[in-house]
């Protein structure tokens, strides 16, 4: 006979995809008629933008674009100008025991991109980047409950319940102008990030404030190679219908940014043309309850001989949203001449991992910084640096952390001599603390009602026990009930502090 009464359960988020493929970005580039040939190349960059995700038939197809914008000096005048071109992605993935209703995360990493001139308008690059997708879905895992008649020794532990767990895709789209800035003739370089500002919840819905933060860095005048750049904040709001959410659970809300699109639009009847901003961004939402569960360690039958099976619970414990700013001051020295002039810095491929110590929990990584300057001579020359960064969350029971994202929210700079620029970067860190634990438990009892425990014949047990033994083992050992070893030794905790000799009551 075997009791296992799993009336207790609890959700979390399961992993049935994890996996990486490298994808290949090839280009042949011809300059347009319209651009200067090239002198010197600046810089060579690699985009990866997502456009769509589907998870049909067992396979997850992932469809984008891949952007190589090369940053240029041009041969007439030495100011700065660029050209671009994309090609397209596709990458499929095999997924088993698919979910009915699934959470996709995907991520990029640029890993390399190699340009070379083969003449002032001819481009050949190669390049590569990393297609990180995971798939998740909603597992509940049962909670052993035995039966009256069986003796059970329990431990009571937090556990975090995923109570919903869901996401949306949408598009923001907005005309932005450039106000009294000088018009855009065309863009050097762009950026789009996204940050949550607020999450609310009500039954059934996540009403979301975010902001996207749109950096351009753009020619104003072809003539004189002047550039400018364009700083712009766009607050948006949504609603997301999430089934399982209400004002209790505690949300960890992420946005990513999956692809963006800039167009100019030059409008005769207005003196400056506006900038067509479209972004594609992807919510992805776990709503958690907390609470005290209690689970079985150990249980045995007094009456018949028993067996019980055991399995390891890995345990969500307590769940805190994190939104953490984290400010990073660096000196950068420029190794080969002066800095005439700063046109642009700004950050990318920020990492983030998260380990903890006696200090709390850490979250680190490094911060490549890429500076547009000109040089002693008023020539365009591109410097880059990579930083190490360490933010501390103190005073925390949380030892693992989830971190969504990491952007930069705003950098600023000075030439504290001509050699050396002093940066003060501000980061934002997204993501999630949280307690884990691994427990031993019973999750069900094989009770054996053919060997029946025979009655003891003696009329009084006396039993010797030492320092440390458990009075849970003792009483198992002597197919006793534990409350009654309790009472008929005036015992109060389970663990003894010093030898002692105690009674061992029958059944």
């Amino acid at each position: 006979m075997e009791f296992n009464q799993e009336n207790r359960s609890f959700c979390t988020p399961s992993a049935v995809l994890d996996t990486v493929a490298e994808q290949l970005a090839d280009v042949d580039l011809t300059l347009p008629d319209y651009c200067p040939d090239i002198e010197k190349i600046l810089k060579c960059t690699l985009t990866p933008k997502i456009q769509s995700r589907t998870l049909s038939g067992g396979q997850l197809q992932i469809d984008g674009f891949c952007t190589v914008n090369v940053m240029y000096v041009e041969s007439i005048k030495k100011s700065v100008r660029c050209c671009e071109q994309s090609v397209n992605f596709s990458q499929n993935f095999s997924v088993k025991d698919a979910p009915d209703n699934p959470v996709i995360i995907t991520k990029t990493k640029p890993e390399y991109i190699n340009c070379r001139a083969l003449s002032p308008r001819r481009l050949v690059m190669h390049g590569a980047f990393s297609l990180y997708a995971k798939v998740f879905s909603k597992t509940q895992t049962s909670i052993f409950t035995p039966s009256d008649n069986i003796e059970t020794d329990r431990k009571t532990v937090t556990c975090a319940d995923l109570k919903s767990f869901c996401q949306e895709q949408f598009s923001v789209c907005e005309e932005i102008s450039v106000g009294e800035k000088p018009q855009i003739e065309s863009v050097l370089r762009s950026d789009v990030s996204v940050g949550v500002i607020d999450a609310k919840a009500v039954t059934g819905k996540l009403m979301l404030n975010g902001e996207l933060n749109l950096k351009l860095l753009y020619l104003s005048n072809a003539e004189s190679g002047e550039v400018e750049k364009l700083d712009y904040l766009l607050p948006f709001n949504k609603i997301l219908d999430c089934d399982g959410i209400d004002e209790n659970t505690i949300n960890c809300v992420s946005c990513d940014v999956m692809s963006y699109d800039i167009r100019l639009k030059n409008d005769m009847l207005s003196e400056k043309p506006s900038v067509i901003l479209e972004v594609k961004l992807c919510v992805t939402e776990e709503g958690y309850i907390t609470r005290e569960e209690e689970i079985v360690c150990d249980a045995y039958s007094t009456e018949f001989s028993s067996l019980p099976e055991f399995e390891q619970l890995k345990i969500t414990g307590e769940v805190v949203p994190i939104n953490e700013p984290h400010m990073e001051k660096m000196s950068v020295k420029i190794d080969d001449g002066k800095i005439s002039r700063i046109l642009d810095i700004f950050t990318e491929q920020i990492t983030a991992e998260a380990s903890h110590d006696d200090r709390g929990m850490v979250i680190s990584g490094k911060i490549n910084i890429c500076i547009l300057a000109l040089n002693g001579e008023d020539m365009p020359v591109f410097i880059e640096r990579s930083a190490d960064y360490e933010h501390i969350i103190p005073q925390t029971d949380c030892t693992c952390a989830k971190i969504f994202g990491t952007r930069t929210a705003s950098i600023s700079y000075r030439l504290a001599e001509d050699d050396v620029i002093e940066i003060r970067c501000e980061l934002k860190i997204c993501g999630a603390v949280f307690s884990e634990n691994r427990v031993n438990t019973v999750k069900s009892v094989n009770v054996f009602e053919d060997k029946p425990i025979p009655p003891e014949n003696c009329a009084l047990t006396l039993y010797f026990a030492d320092k440390g033994e458990k009075l849970w083992d003792i009483a198992k050992s002597h197919n006793t009930k534990l409350d009654l070893l309790l009472s008929e030794n005036s015992a109060e905790n389970q663990v003894l502090d010093a030898p002692k000799m105690l009674l061992i009551p029958r059944i």
